[in-house]
């Protein structure tokens, strides 16, 4: 067989898994685009069976919660941009509007510390859904590396990871995933043990198993004229066949620039316009209408998942809020942190905020962090006499799109004084730190210097204040405070001490 493409890297190989439930056969080489199983789900197998009957796209929009965690190291770092995530989120959308399917974020986003679990195996990523999958929902880890692959579904767990390099305006992998959570296999379905386009032979056989591709489990190859389309390949007879379980890139045609032999000897050229393919993001149209059909039928079997209530259509307006502090060419103190706040905006669950050192927010942004408050504290980065810029966009959990306020900008300090309290710092002590999960942060003063109020704040790593303590009356000899971790994820957090105008900022780090 002639090859005209040049043969991919062996790194972008999907390593095929033959059996319901992740199990000691995962394999996985390197960055693959989809690391989900090579599997035929018995719903599935029902449904195009003729077993299951068929349910008739919904008039009105199905609306489908989802629990989203990021996911970074221990250190609290290798989060991903939260414009990134919301620009994928809205192609998502996109490809299943014409279903009338619609994706939501339930509740807020979870940051999860995790370094294991932020570039994990398969059995790490069990683990890290099991211990943190809602019911109910579609459950979503957007980490580093999902088991060395761009993305994968987990039948066992019924959870999808997501790597963060692989979404954004372009990318289709969460709408890939997503159609393998809704019961899709690819669209070369059977040939992902092949593992190299130069491997399909010149003469393919009728079933794709013993003795060349004992791997195969026997599947059926779907020949050109889909006379066997609803028992062979993927099963859907209005997907062409396509054996190319590569990544590759297609032509100007939209197919695959070489063309295959089918076990009947018939020549043809492989479609590059399916998302459930291997095509590259630029060649991808959308879903078939049979895999429509099946995606609506199975998000039906899901008792419990759809969710209507109080669904909005249209995203939050940014011109009903206002940024508040600090104000536009207001120059503030010296400070190692600033403290960002702006007035809600209706129909808004979410803000995304962004500090820059540039005022037209060109190059790597300081900072780009979503909360559903209405302040965030910036606690690291802030450098003396400098000017900073900063945005705010509001986001709602079902209409992500939409625009920032326009750019205001701050200087931090005309004079170089330290806002850190040397002497109260000297006086305060944090133990233990790090912090097991679960232990109580113990924070003692003695021979503070004088009496006053003490504030204590606890800053997470998306810069909510989490935990308040006010003492009134505090004695100079000292005081005693515990905060408890029981609740906190793993990752860095920054408590404040306030003792009258005197300041202490420590970075404290709560381990698994």
């Amino acid at each position: 067989m002639t090859m005209k493409l040049a043969k991919l890297s062996l790194a972008m190989l999907l390593i095929a898994v033959l059996s319901f439930s992740i199990s000691a056969q995962e394999r996985f080489n390197g960055d693959r685009e989809c690391a989900t199983e090579a599997y035929k789900s018995e719903w599935l197998k029902a449904y195009q069976a003729g077993q299951v009957q068929p349910v008739s796209r919904s008039i009105m929009t199905q609306y489908v919660p989802m629990n989203i965690v990021f996911v970074g190291d221990n250190d609290g770092t290798g989060y991903i941009n939260p414009l990134l995530f919301l620009n994928s989120m809205e192609l998502l959308n996109n490809d299943f509007r014409d279903q009338n399917i619609q994706f939501f974020i339930e509740g807020d986003i979870k940051y999860l510390a995790s370094s294991i679990y932020n570039n994990h195996t398969f059995a790490q990523g069990r683990q890290m859904m099991s211990e943190n999958n809602l019911n109910n929902v579609a459950n979503h880890y957007i980490v580093e590396s999902p088991a060395g692959a761009c993305g994968y579904y987990s039948p066992s767990r019924d959870g999808i990871a997501l790597g963060k390099n692989c979404l954004g305006f372009q990318d289709r992998t969460w709408s890939h995933e997503m159609g393998h959570f809704l019961s899709l296999p690819h669209t070369f379905f059977g040939w992902e043990c092949v593992e190299e386009i130069s491997n399909i032979p010149d003469e393919v056989p009728e079933t794709l198993g013993f003795p060349d591709f004992s791997d195969c489990n026997n599947v059926e190859v779907e020949t050109v004229e889909r006379t066997n389309c609803e028992s062979a390949g993927d099963g859907f007879c209005d997907t062409p066949a396509d054996y190319l379980m590569e990544r590759w890139s297609c032509n100007n045609e939209g197919v695959y620039p070489d063309s295959l032999t089918d076990p009947n000897g018939v020549r043809f050229a492989v479609e590059a316009t399916n998302i459930m393919s291997y095509a590259l993001d630029g060649c991808l149209e959308g879903f078939s209408e049979d895999q429509k059909g099946a995606m609506i039928t199975n998000l039906d079997s899901r008792l419990g998942l759809v969710d209507n209530n109080g669904a909005i259509t249209e995203g939050a307006n940014v011109d009903d809020m206002g940024l508040v502090s600090p104000e536009n060419d207001e120059d503030l103190p010296v400070n190692d942190f600033v403290e960002l706040t702006w007035s809600s905006a209706p129909g808004a669950d979410f803000y995304v905020v962004q500090l820059h050192s540039s005022a037209n927010m060109n190059g790597a942004v300081l900072r780009t962090e979503i909360t559903s408050d209405t302040s965030i504290t910036i606690v690291e980065g802030l450098t003396s006499r400098r000017r900073y810029y900063w945005r705010v966009r509001p986001v709602n959990r079902y209409v992500v799109g939409g625009d920032f306020t326009d750019i205001i900008r701050f200087r931090n300090g005309e004079f170089a004084t330290s806002t850190i309290d040397e002497e109260l710092n000297a006086a305060i002590t944090v133990a233990p730190n790090p912090v097991f999960g679960g232990t109580d942060l113990r924070i003692n003063g003695t021979d503070l210097g004088t009496s006053g109020t003490m504030n204590i704040e606890l800053i997470n790593p998306a810069g909510q204040v989490i935990v308040t303590r006010t003492q009134s009356n505090v004695n100079a000899s000292g005081f005693s405070e515990r905060i408890s971790t029981a609740n906190l994820p793993a990752g860095i957090y920054f408590l404040r001490l306030r003792l009258n105008e005197r300041l202490v900022t420590r970075r404290v780090v709560v381990t698994p």
